[in-house]
This record gives structure tokens, sequence and C-alpha cells, in this order.
């Protein structure tokens, strides 16, 4: 449980006890380890034994020997390492005192180099609230140790610390350990806000679920506010349900995100949402967008829904993991959304628009990979993905063909007989091939430059030539549709 005990020096500072889930790093390593165990199942079961037979200590010691967590990578808080830091360079005692398993606890402190003495859990004593408290108190003296902490858990050990300094409390809290003790410092690090909540749950990826709409406009229902209704319907379930399953994607995802430039800064990989509170929005937004969906829309569109979870879910779980397989997954996961669309109006989603999709998604999907390609530094695969670097040009061959093709297969869309039933003037539709060409091999261009944002829909989303090239498709549609009849070159 920890190192044999020492009374403090007669004239020495009190040591600084620190807590560490919450207080030294924003996550809770119990939380963290028990996410890995979704590729153990026979040890989840294990550790689910040893809780009914042992209580939390079995089951944390089962859970610590058999999953990895890896020191470097923990989002620490910099304020409150900065500080032990430096009182620990003013000569102080820095003690680490946490309810994690000394298994992990020590690989911590030795990551850090900072702590002369490490308390954890070990054996049959989960060293938490009264038991960390009941351990300080014998081997430092009431008074005789300051203590860091976070948590209401922590309120006995305030009562019994010389100083209690706390980190991000709430009033409540701040108020109670005043109350019963001697509070010299507070540190206060970003709190869960709106925004925070935003960037969890990608509400900037919402706009891609306006492909739901795309049957509205080719079934030519733009004049029907029942349809426009429907759609709205449509897009919010999604957008619910779409939401659940990037905390889950974020949740498996911690690890690998934690290594990457960008990702790194998502709300779960840098400790600013907790996981219990992304496990309980994503249950709730899934169920939702779900219920949503079984009120307002036909079966068909739930039908679509619950196969875009369960594609979603394997995806990241599995799939996003396996080479081409990940990329072909991505692409129909966009196409599902279209045919959605059409579920949602009760139209037909014609083949054309289908293989159109397909293809288009699957150039995104390889233009997405390739980004990540670019930024990845080493020799080796990128984390969580099946690519390397020397994948890259091939990469970049397919992606560029698979967009290529889609204008290909619209080509041959204009020459088939139903378009003449749908537009008085087709041949306007030739159009839409330079402009599809020219977006499709700029964007491929300026990824290669390093100028796209790793998801390449989010930049044509933000892209004002991309918006115009998408302004100036939408009226040759119309002119297309409206202007005069048996129009030629």
């Amino acid at each position: 449980m920890a190192n044999s005990a020492e009374a403090p020096k007669a004239g020495h500072r009190p040591p600084l006890c620190v807590d560490l889930d919450g207080t030294l790093i924003r996550t809770d390593i119990l939380w963290e380890s028990v996410i890995q165990l979704w590729r153990k199942p026979m040890v989840a079961a294990r550790a689910l034994f040893a809780l009914l037979a042992g209580g939390k200590a079995g089951f944390k010691n089962t859970v610590a020997e058999n999953t990895e967590v890896d020191p470097a990578l923990l989002p620490y808080r910099d304020e409150v390492l900065e500080f032990i830091r430096a009182q620990r360079a003013s000569g102080r005692d820095v003690v680490l005192a946490t309810a994690t398993h000394h298994l992990v606890a020590r690989r911590i402190a030795d990551h850090l180099g900072l702590f002369s003495r490490v308390f954890a859990t070990e054996g049959t004593t989960n060293l938490s609230a009264r038991a960390k408290r009941d351990v300080l108190a014998a081997c430092y003296g009431e008074r005789g140790f300051d203590y860091i902490g976070d948590h209401e858990k922590d309120m006995q050990i305030f009562s019994t610390a010389r100083e209690a300094l706390l980190v991000n409390p709430s009033p409540s809290l701040a108020r109670r350990a005043a109350a019963v003790g001697t509070v010299s410092q507070v540190f206060r690090d970003e709190r869960v806000t709106p925004a925070t909540f935003a960037r969890a749950v990608r509400m900037h990826q919402w706009p891609k679920n306006i492909l739901v709409a795309i049957p509205l406009l080719t079934a030519h229902l733009v004049y029907s506010p029942e349809a426009w209704v429907l759609t709205g319907v449509a897009f919010f379930a999604f957008c619910c349900v779409a939401s659940a399953t990037y905390l889950v994607n974020d949740l498996l995802d911690l690890q690998s995100d934690r290594m990457h430039a960008q990702k790194r800064h998502r709300p779960l990989a840098s400790g600013h949402l907790a996981i219990p509170a992304a496990m309980a929005w994503s249950m709730g937004l899934g169920m939702f967008g779900l219920a949503i969906a079984i009120a307002f829309l036909p079966r068909a569109f739930v039908g679509y829904l619950g196969v875009y979870v369960a594609l979603t879910l394997a995806y990241s779980f599995d799939l996003k993991r396996r080479l081409l397989i990940d990329a072909l997954s991505l692409a129909i996961l966009y196409t599902l959304r279209i045919l959605a669309g059409g579920a949602a109006l009760e139209v037909p989603v014609s083949e054309w628009l289908l293989m159109f999709s397909l293809f288009m998604f699957l150039s995104l999907a390889f233009l997405k990979r390739g980004i990540e390609l670019q930024s990845h530094k080493g020799g080796g695969k990128v984390s969580g993905r099946g690519y390397a670097p020397v994948d890259l040009e091939t990469i970049r061959v397919i992606g560029i063909s698979s967009g290529l093709m889609s204008v290909l297969v619209f080509a041959f869309y204009i020459n088939s007989p139903v378009v003449s039933q749908l537009y008085r003037s087709p041949q306007i539709l030739w159009l839409m091939c330079p402009l599809l060409i020219y977006w499709i091999a700029r964007i491929w261009f300026l990824a290669a430059r390093g100028e796209v944002h790793h998801d390449p829909v989010v930049f044509a989303l933000l892209d004002y030539r991309s918006l115009l090239a998408g302004a100036c498709g939408v009226a040759v549609i119309l002119l297309a549709k409206i202007g005069p009849v048996g129009l030629h070159w």
C-alpha cells in the first residue's frame, strides 16, 4: 500500500501530498483502464467477478494487471505540475497519494520523477477517502502534511491536513473545505462549458448530415413543405445519433488521439470531459435520436439509421484499423445518409446517385487518410490505422481516380433516359462535369500542400471556393430543370 512510514524531520516543511485522478491529471485512471477492456472480454469478466468477490481493490488489481496506461500520454494539469516541480526544487518532500492501483501509480511517479514516496491502492485496501486519511495521518500526524485534492471524497483528508489546496473545486466543495480546514491555494482550470460539449459531440460535423436532403432535391420536392419538415426531422435525428457514435469513437481512441497533433486537443483526449459523462451523453443522444426517428419517420428510415449505427460502431471498434476497408466503410456511411434521406421522404434513390456518391465519398475517405499520413511523424503505421507513410502515393492515385470516376458516372447519368423525364434542358447538366473536376482536383492539390483540415468534408464546408462551386452546381441543376425545352448545344 505504501512505502515504510517515516516521521518528518524537525524544522522541515510538512510534505506535500498530491492526489492523482482529477488533480494531477484531468482524467481518471480506473476509467481509462476500464475503457481498454473492450478488447479483452475474458479479463472484463474476471474483473467483474473480482469486484463482486473482493470489492473495489480486487477489481482495480485485475484491471491494472491486464491494461497498460502510458504515463507520457496522460493529460496533466500544467499549473499543478509546475507547482509541484517548484516545491520539489525548493527541497520539499512531495508524495503521491492516490486511490489508483500501485502498479500504475508507481509508473506515473517514475515517469515524472517528482515524488519521494507513493501511497496507492494495494492488496485488499482501496486507498480512498477515509483509508487515505488514516494512512497519511498515521505517517505524518494530524496537521502534519498539506494535501492537494479535487473531490468530495477528499473532505476527510482536508479536515486532517495542515493546509488544503483545491483543484477546480465546485462552489460547494470550496465552502465545505474552508469550513473544516485551511484552504491555502486554489488551482482553477477550464471547466466543462457548452463549447466543450459542442466540441465533444462534434457539432461542427453536423453539416455532413445535410446529405439526407439530397433526395429532396433529386426527387424535385423543393416546393413541398411536408418534404422539408420530414427532411429536417431526419437531419436532427441523424445529428443526435452521429454525435453519440462520435463520443464512442473518441472513448475508444483516447490513446491514439493523444499521439495526434490536433486530436489530442479533443475534450475527451485532453481530459476536459470526463469519461462517465461522455458515456452518459452518448447513450442519451443515441436514444433521443432513435426515439425521434421512431416517432416521426417511416420504418425504412429507422432501419437505415440502425444500419448506420451498427456500421459506425463496427468502424470505431475494428474496421478503422483495416487497410482499405476503413475507407470503404466511410464511403458507405456517407452514402447511407442519402439512402436514409430517401427513406424519410419515401422516394427511391437512383442507382446513378448511389454510384456517384460511393465514388465521390471514397475519394474523400482516402483524402482523409492521406492527410493523416502527411502529418504522421515516423516510419511506422499511423496509430490506430492500417496505413504507413509508404502508402501515401498509392492513396493519392486511388483517391483521385475515385473522384474522377464519380464524374464519369455523372456523365453517363446525363445520357440516361430518365434524365429527359426530370429536366427540361438536360444538356445544361454537362456544365457540372468541369465544376466537379475543378473541385476534386483542387482539394487534392491543397491537401498535398498541407492546406486542408484533417476532415476534407469540414474543409469544404468552410472553404469559400468550394461553397461557390457548390452554389454554381445548384444553379446548373435548377437551370436544367426550368430551362427551355429541347435546348441543344
